[in-house]
């Protein structure tokens, strides 16, 4: 059985010794993902962004409670 928590850590720990190199794969996967999707460039450039934010440890901090869902959704359970 594969333990994904493990692996997040390890991209984490990963991506906090190489930042560069992280930034770099994201921006790539974000222009691969671009090419295949245009007119969406905004919301892939979104994601490109929390997804570094994620890596770098810019996500939210322990114990601290998760945003609120956007009005009209059901939080998750």
């Amino acid at each position: 059985m594969v333990d994904f928590g493990k692996m997040v850590d390890k991209a984490k720990d990963w991506a906090g010794e190489n930042p560069e190199k992280a930034d770099g794969f994201v921006d790539k996967g974000a222009d691969f993902v671009n090419s295949k999707f245009e007119g969406h460039e905004d919301q892939i450039g979104q994601g490109a962004d929390k997804a570094k934010d994620f890596l770098h440890g810019d996500q939210q901090a322990e114990g601290q409670a998760p945003p609120p869902p956007p009005p009209g959704e059901e939080p998750r359970p």
